[in-house]
Order: structure tokens, then C-alpha cells, then sequence
């Protein structure tokens, strides 16, 4: 069968399909993967073919998610209306109504854009109608993926790339309809997609908000109510491919750390306040650290002796060598660091709640510690790495992790679901 994969322009949103649409592609499936032209490059690099969407003339840039922020005060509103501080869920809101909500309006024009813009959802649709998918597989955050699917007759399922907060945004809302029509608030999620999907004449309703199906691979406890079907499938690491270092090849002497902050981070240059406490956590301790830090990262910085700093390394081939790994709570280095079994000290501040719940999650199941460089002295914050490095119960506890970790359903185990699926959903041609 063709699957047509969408994805928002984001390595964090492109590496963890990967893996599926490998396992696609092994089992004899024609596999393509739709996105910003920015991302094509990285699309190929994969060995995958790409279907650019838009130009830069008619696709807006993802560095723009920024200018789609909802007014404040209409994110308070809409907070009262869901009831949000009842349920504890200020941290879930804060990123649904942040992130989550800006990014998917980047390349969903409201109701009256001018024809420039259309890009995301118009090529998209055009490409989906000439290559005719029998699958399409989205991204939440670009669900014109769906309305393309509807055109062409396709099944289709979002994959996610961490937790469902859409799905749950959705689930709340539902519960919540009758407060919103009181406070003259419409469905923030169906509002998004709603005029591209009138564009295409097509009919907004659950699956076009949350898919036919969820591909998630987030562990069943970490995962948020949804209303959503899903799939289960384990998320296989992947940042990226390079040479091995001359370096990495022999076993370290001393007990050998990774210190990252992630490739997204950089992007939206939020993490330059962190690496001067962390720098200085690690300084004089008699270990080896391999910082994946780039030079901006590090302009003004002294490197400690006792720290190698490289722009950029797989965490695939740095962490079988690690003993620990400090980083700043993104989904993606928390696979990695469990798929591998390495204990974690987590970095993290008030501004990243988008992270809570991994740091959460890693702390809860005794698998490391977390640590906030606004609330704890270096030497508080270096008293917790050591206990990550040297305590046994932080190994005992990642290795459970990694049992459950193992016990999910690989990409490979998924696919005759998805072709199952496929066969259920696919409209008839």
C-alpha cells in the first residue's frame, strides 16, 4: 500500500516516525513523508522521499509559531471556561494553550486569508489527490493531514511524537461545551482546522480532529485521557546519523557523562541561562563529560577540564558509554536515556512545562532526579548528580523502565495493525 506520512517541520516531530515508516517500507509499503520544505533535506537523509509543501512565498516559516499565540486574555478566558484549576491540569493547559495551539495554526490560515499561506493545507490535499495514499499518517499539530485524507479516500491516524495533548484538549472540551457556548467561546481545536477544512468541502468531526486512530508512543501511564483509538508502539531512539569518534571507539577511564539540551532547544534559543550552572555542576568532579553543545551554547562559557564539548553526536552512540546523562526533560533524550538504561538528571525551570511530565515521570519511577538551576545552589544541584551517578537504586530503577520500555509493541509489531486498519478505513475506490 502508499502511506503518505504528514509532519510538522520539526526534527523532534520527524525522528520518532521514522522508525514506522522504516518498518513500512521493510514489510513492501511505498512510503513518502510530507513536510515544510526546510525539512526536506532531513527527509532524504533518512532514505525517504519527500513532497515539499509550499513555497517560501506560500508556507509561512515554523520559527513563526510566535506571532499564533492566543491573546492572554482570551487563554484565561478559555481557561475559566474548561475549568482548568479544578483538575490540576495548569501545566497540561499551559502548553495546549501555548505551543500546542500556536504551532498548529502556523500553517492553518483563519477564515479571510489571502490566497498566500494556503500552502500547508492546499499542496497538501493536491498531493494526497495525485498520489492517492491508501494511509495517511499525521502529525497532531497539522491535522489539514486529515482533510487531504478525506479527498483522497484514505485511512488515516495521527502518530505522535510525545504526549497527546490535543487528545486531551479535545476530551476536555467535550466535557466542557456547554461552559464555552456560556462564555461565547468556540472549540479552540475544531476552530483551527475548520476553515481549511470548508476550503475542501469537508465535514469537521472527531476523526478529523483526532484521526481514525492514534499511533502513541508514550507509556501508558504517562499517557493523558483522550478519547482517542490508540495504537501502541515503543519509540525507537533516533537524533540522526554520524560518524563514530576515534574517541567513543575505547572504553572510558573514568565514568563518562552526556550533558544535552536538545537540537529544538537551540532553535528557539531557550536554554543559554542553563549552561553556565551546569558547566559549573560538573566542574573538578572526576569524570568525563561529553557536552552536545554548540558554539552559541557556549560563547562566553569556560569549558571545565574535565568536559569534551561536540556540536553535535547521536545520543545513540554517546549513551551505551554513559554512566549517567543530564538534560533538559525532552521526550526524546528520555527514550534515549531508557532505551539504553542510564539514569537521569533532569534540568528544568518554571518555563518548561512542556517537559514536567517526562522529568515527572523519570523522577516517580526512581529513575533519576530533577533539578531547577532558579531554586538550587550548584552544590544542591551537584549533591543530586552524584546520587544519579553513584546510588544503585537509580540503575535498578532505569532498568525496569526499560523492561516496560521493551514490553511495548515495536514499529515492526505495528505494521500489520496499520494494514489492518488501512483495510478497515480506506474508502472504497
Amino acid at each position: 500500500m502508499r502511506v503518505l506520512i504528514v509532519v510538522w517541520p520539526l526534527t523532534a516531530h520527524l525522528y520518532p516516525t521514522l522508525p514506522v515508516a522504516w518498518a513500512l517500507q521493510g514489510a513492501g509499503h511505498e512510503v513518502r513523508v510530507a513536510s515544510h520544505p526546510d525539512l526536506t533535506g532531513t527527509i532524504t537523509a533518512a532514505g525517504l522521499p519527500a513532497v515539499p509543501l509550499g513555497t517560501p512565498e506560500t508556507i509561512a516559516s515554523p520559527a513563526a509559531v510566535g506571532d499564533h499565540l492566543l491573546p492572554a486574555e482570551h487563554r484565561e478566558r478559555l481557561a475559566g471556561a474548561l475549568d482548568i484549576d479544578q483538575h490540576g491540569d495548569t501545566d497540561v493547559w499551559a502548553t495546549v494553550s501555548t505551543y500546542t495551539l500556536a504551532s498548529s495554526r502556523v500553517f492553518h490560515p483563519a477564515d479571510g486569508s489571502t490566497t498566500e499561506g494556503w500552502g500547508g493545507v492546499d499542496d497538501l490535499v493536491a498531493a494526497a489527490r495525485d498520489w492517492q495514499p491508501d494511509l495517511v499518517l499525521w502529525d497532531p499539530n497539522w491535522p489539514a493531514a486529515a482533510i487531504a485524507a478525506r479527498a483522497c479516500g484514505a485511512a488515516h491516524g495521527r502518530v505522535l511524537w510525545g504526549r497527546d495533548y490535543l487528545g486531551w484538549a479535545c476530551h476536555r472540551i467535550d466535557r466542557r461545551r456547554a461552559a464555552l457556548a456560556a462564555a461565547g467561546l468556540p472549540d479552540p481545536v475544531a476552530e483551527i482546522v475548520r476553515p481549511a477544512a470548508e476550503r475542501h468541502g469537508v465535514r469537521v468531526d472527531d476523526d478529523l480532529l483526532l484521526g481514525q486512530f492514534t499511533l502513541d508512543p508514550t507509556p501508558a501511564d504517562m499517557r493523558l485521557p483522550s478519547r482517542a483509538r490508540t495504537v501502541p508502539v515503543r519509540r525507537i531512539p533516533y537524533t540522526g546519523a554520524a560518524a563514530v569518534p576515534s574517541w567513543l571507539r575505547s572504553r572510558p577511564a573514568r565514568p563518562r557523562v552526556a550533558l544535552t539540551l536538545g537540537a529544538t532547544q537551540r532553535m528557539f534559543d531557550n536554554d543559554k541561562v542553563l549552561v553556565p550552572a551546569l558547566l559549573e555542576m560538573v566542574d573538578g568532579l572526576d569524570i568525563e563529560v561529553v557536552a552536545t553543545l554548540d558554539s552559541s551554547q557556549l560563547a562566553g562559557q569556560r569549558l571545565p577540564d574535565n568536559v569534551r564539548a561536540v556540536d553535535y553526536l547521536p545520543l545513540n552512540l554517546l549513551l551505551p558509554s554513559c554512566s549517567a546523562i543530564i538534560h533538559h526533560g525532552g521526550i526524546g533524550t528520555f527514550t534515549a536515556a531508557v532505551a539504553h538504561r542510564v539514569p537521569q538528571l533532569v534540568v528544568g525551570d518554571e518555563l518548561r512545562v512542556a517537559y514536567a511530565a517526562n522529568s515527572a515521570y523519570a523522577v516517580g519511577h526512581g529513575a533519576g532526579l530533577a533539578v531547577d538551576p532558579q531554586q538550587h545552589s550548584v552544590a544542591e544541584m551537584r549533591a543530586r548528580f552524584l546520587r544519579v551517578l553513584t546510588e544503585p537504586s537509580f540503575q535498578d530503577s532505569t532498568r525496569r523502565l526499560h523492561a516496560d520500555w521493551l514490553a511495548m509493541p515495536s514499529p515492526n509489531d505495528t505494521v500489520p495493525v496499520l494494514e489492518k486498519l488501512a483495510g478497515l478505513h480506506r474508502a472504497a475506490r
